[in-house]
């Protein structure tokens, strides 16, 4: 006789399938996604700096530069445990393109993220046993809409999130096996949060308060204390080496940590928000601000449930309060509201220097998520089957009106606000509220604008906001090289203007978000062109300083370069500038060896195409300028070069004196030029040149009578090198030809000249004895 077997259930089976295996097609599905958005997200205003730091920190590493050590504030103090892998892999994957280096870390960063949230998961199985309840501890993590966002794009805050769930999950697993390699792992986890930002470290005294409760209960003789001791070493020991091994700049300045923190919790910037309908500046914010933006900016869900997990735990560590002491459930979910609630209290106290919502502080949504797994398993333990289905359920469905509002959202959620706040009323949610505070939104009125003008045309905008520009500019660089080489940072000459407050009325590429233009943009091309016209017939009226391709006008503050006719071809070369001061001693001090100052600019960024002429302009510096030489470049060919003088008939009556006084003298060489020496310098004179004369360049190398004397890059080479062409310091006129160079104030014993042509070999050279 056979058993018939036994009915299945398909719904019973299909939920213990999803139970079982949920998570890891959960993080799949949202790895796939993830990867199909990452080209939706803009750069974040701080991408560049934050790169930056990386980039410092791995050259010092690497022995390529010292750069770490610099006067930069971000760079001494900004954590790298996770900038620097990003700059690795970069490094390894051989990026180059800005577009390809900002989607790498966008999509490491999301990763980084998911893994977050993987580790939200174990650790809730670890505490409870339930895959069901593990489940949406997980979803519960990964589906804040705000945080979502900044998975993609912030690579400081997100991280640092991530990372705290990970180090929490490291500090149950030690306490849980206690044994020496777990607290050694669960240090190095530690050591590498404090890593990633500097407040990772009031984890530290957190393990140290529970070690201390194990070590008393050990003394009263439940436990073993030597244990106790030798965890705790080794915690500490390997905290301190994954924090000082990750964190270069602490190398050979152990004692900056300590620095850091105090700058840290004062961090000396001003920055303006609005919140609640006012505007505040950090550091003087209210009280509330951060829990107040906590508490609008989370799907409720996540704070009922973890007020109700809260509450279950406190109530449990009240009707049991050995449970508080014990290596329990109930003592971990302690640590959890003191690290929800502690920071809180601290940024208040303190008055700490917050500011764009509460990014600075999303590692607190760890806490607060693991919290809400405590608030389901209260109701699954109620003993009412009702309860715990009932509390599932209201979660599931809370969770799926968050997707839904997500998917709404994108690629904006990081502008989710939940129901206690007025969404409904458009332009008013603005208003209240700072929305878009990292600039992202400036990528789609970009590809806005190149969507609505044909492809060969220029795009020059501005963001009325100078402080945006960088976030403007961080934007044009994720996109396409193609389309970004057509966009142009030009405030100088500006068509469109980028409003970020969403206030501009002439605008078909707003964007916005529950209703409320967050940015807009302003076609300023009707006004600007009339500005482009007086601008150039106002240089025009002038005489030029150089006459080429592009005629050059000087006057005492800009170079105006013009052209007519003009086409997209004529813009697309680098412009080259050297500016030769009238004295050395006014360069600044990184140009001084070197004679001049030299300056590369981009045509889209300092000029304009209108009418078809081009109009470009680039200020002069301060200091007294002589000459110029300037020209367009396409990699390492010169498309057209010239030489102009700032006063050319001033010039021509200094070097007919020059040449004149030089006569009266002895040479003190006699060669291919003749060299005559007076107090002011050298003047070198040859009769009957030719072109050839004029193009070789000339040799000056000074040896001092001491080599103290010498500028500090020199010193190490025992002489000034001083080489000069002839069109920049020569003149040549009634058939001669005359250079004239100024020597260096300190006592000089000897000086060696000469001309070559570069590739060509010597034409001649001369040694001079200066002596006393």
């Amino acid at each position: 006789m056979t058993t018939a077997p036994k009915p299945v259930h398909i719904a019973s089976a299909a939920s213990a399938f999803l139970i079982r295996c949920g998570a890891p097609i959960a993080l799949a599905a949202f790895a796939l996604i993830g990867v199909a958005a990452l080209d939706d997200y803009g750069a974040a205003w701080d991408t560049r700096s934050q790169r930056y730091i990386g980039q410092a920190s791995l050259e010092y590493v690497l022995g390529d530069s010292d750069a770490l050590y610099g006067d930069d504030f971000e760079t001494r103090f900004y954590g790298v445990a996770f900038e620097m892998p990003l700059v690795a892999v970069e490094r390894v994957l051989g990026l180059e393109d800005s577009r390809e280096i900002y989607l790498s870390r966008h999509l490491l960063t999301h990763l980084f993220f998911l893994a977050g949230g993987f580790f939200a998961w174990l650790l809730t199985y670890r505490l409870f046993g339930s895959r069901a309840l593990a489940l949406f501890a997980m979803l519960l993590f990964l589906l804040h809409p705000r945080i979502y966002a900044h998975s993609f794009f912030n690579s400081k805050d997100a991280p640092f999130l991530s990372m705290f769930m990970i180090a929490l999950y490291l500090i149950h697993r030690a306490f849980r096996r206690d044994t020496v390699s777990a607290f050694a792992l669960c240090g190095i986890g530690v050591g590498l949060l404090a890593s990633i930002r500097l407040i990772g470290i009031g984890l530290f005294p957190a393990v140290a308060c529970l070690l201390a409760l194990d070590f008393l209960r050990a003394a009263r003789g439940d436990g073993d204390a030597k244990r106790v001791v030798a965890n705790g070493a080794a915690f500490s020991l390997a905290a301190a080496v994954a924090l000082y091994g990750t964190f270069p700049y602490l190398w050979t300045n152990p004692l900056g940590l300590f620095e850091g923190i105090s700058t840290f919790s004062q961090y000396p910037v001003v920055v303006a928000g609005l919140f609640d309908g006012e505007w505040v500046s950090s550091p003087n914010i209210p009280w509330r601000y951060t829990p107040t933006w906590m508490l609008i900016t989370t799907p409720p869900i996540v704070f009922a449930l973890a007020l109700a997990g809260a509450v279950f735990v406190i109530r449990r560590c009240a009707a049991n309060p050995a449970d508080a002491v014990r290596n329990t459930s109930a003592r971990f979910g302690l640590l959890l509201i003191a690290g929800l609630t502690l920071p809180i209290l601290a940024v208040i106290v303190l008055n700490s220097n917050l500011y764009d919502g509460w990014r600075q502080m999303y590692f607190l949504y760890a806490p607060t998520c693991l919290l809400a797994a405590f608030g389901l398993r209260w109701a699954m333990s109620s003993g009412r089957r009702w309860a715990g289905a009932g509390a599932y359920a209201l979660t599931a469905a809370a969770l799926a009106l968050t997707v839904v509002e997500m998917v709404q959202l994108h690629p904006y959620q990081n502008d989710y606000f939940n129901f206690l706040v007025d969404r409904g009323t458009p332009e008013r949610l603005k208003t209240r509220y700072t929305m878009d505070y990292y600039g992202n939104s400036r990528r789609e009125a970009l590809e806005c604008l190149l969507e609505r003008y044909p492809d060969d045309e220029m795009i020059l905008v501005a963001d009325d906001n100078p402080a945006a520009n960088r976030a403007l500019d961080l934007n044009r660089h994720i996109l396409p090289a193609a389309e970004r080489a057509r966009i142009f940072d030009n405030p100088r000459f500006a068509e469109f203007i980028i409003d970020g407050r969403g206030g501009a009325q002439v605008s078909d590429c707003a964007v916005k978000v529950y209703g409320s233009s967050i940015l807009t943009i302003e076609d300023r091309r009707a006004e600007t062109a009339e500005a482009y016209r007086e601008t150039y017939e106002a240089a025009a009226a002038g005489d030029p300083v150089i006459e080429s391709v592009f005629d050059v006008y000087m006057d005492d503050e800009t170079l105006t370069y013009l052209k007519e006719p003009c086409g997209v071809e004529d813009t697309r070369a680098r412009f080259f500038l050297s500016i030769i001061p009238e004295s050395g001693g006014d360069l600044p001090e990184n140009f001084r060896g070197l004679g001049h100052e030299s300056l590369n600019f981009d045509f889209g960024r300092r000029g304009t195409l209108f009418d078809g002429k081009c109009l470009v302009q680039r200020a002069l510096p301060e200091y007294p300028v002589s000459a110029i030489e300037t020209g367009q470049r396409v990699g390492e060919r010169n498309l057209w070069s010239a030489v102009g003088y700032a006063d050319a008939a001033g010039r021509m009556d200094a070097y007919r004196a020059a040449y004149r006084s030089a006569l009266r003298l002895e040479p003190v060489a006699e060669s291919g030029f003749d060299v005559y020496a007076d107090g002011g310098g050298l003047t070198y004179v040859k009769e009957g040149c030719s072109d050839a004369d004029a193009s070789g360049r000339f040799l000056l190398s000074v040896f001092p009578k001491s080599r103290a004397d010498l500028p500090e890059e020199f010193r190490e080479l025992g002489h000034e090198s001083l080489n000069f062409d002839f069109a920049r310091y020569g003149a040549r006129f009634d058939g001669a030809c005359v250079a004239r160079r100024a020597l260096p104030s300190y006592p000089i014993e000897s000086i060696e000249t000469g001309q070559w042509i570069p590739g060509g070999g010597r034409m001649w050279t001369a040694e001079i004895a200066v002596g006393d």
